[in-house]
């Protein structure tokens, strides 16, 4: 029962933060590459048991000779996830190279304000499984 919880609940708020990312409006995406770089997997003992890294609008400068966003996404969650060996884990990202340029120099929101809404909802998340837990005693 508790791993059908966490997993389910991290999946949904994986998806949430994703689309809270790919929602935000600060910086042209000239080949659609970053925000179709953001994605999530979920870990289950360094197991991948989910993920999401789709492919969306396609800007007008993309360079079908490049690795496309969302497979750089994947591939950069993956690098991340070898960190991640033990309990449950939600890794979310925006895989390209130069997103933190965007956020640190530009000051415009790549994935930030995701990891903001996953900080405060994973406390909620945790309280709620408690609940569950305590009620099904």
């Amino acid at each position: 029962m508790l791993d059908g919880l966490m997993i389910r609940n991290l999946n949904f708020l994986g998806m949430e933060c994703v689309n809270l990312a790919k929602s935000l409006d600060t910086y042209t995406d000239r080949t659609g590459n970053l925000r179709n770089s953001i994605g999530y997997i979920v870990l289950k003992h360094g197991n991948i048991i989910s993920s999401m890294f789709e492919a969306g609008t396609r800007g007008p400068e993309f360079d079908s000779q490049e690795m496309p966003g969302e497979r750089v996404g994947e591939i950069f969650a993956k690098e991340i996830a070898k960190d991640f060996k033990v309990g449950y884990a939600l890794i979310v990202v925006a895989g390209m190279e130069y997103a933190s340029y965007i956020e640190d120099v530009k000051h415009l929101d790549v994935i930030a304000p995701a990891q903001t809404f996953a900080n405060t909802r994973i406390t909620q998340i945790a309280q709620s499984i408690v609940n569950s837990m305590r009620r099904a005693q």
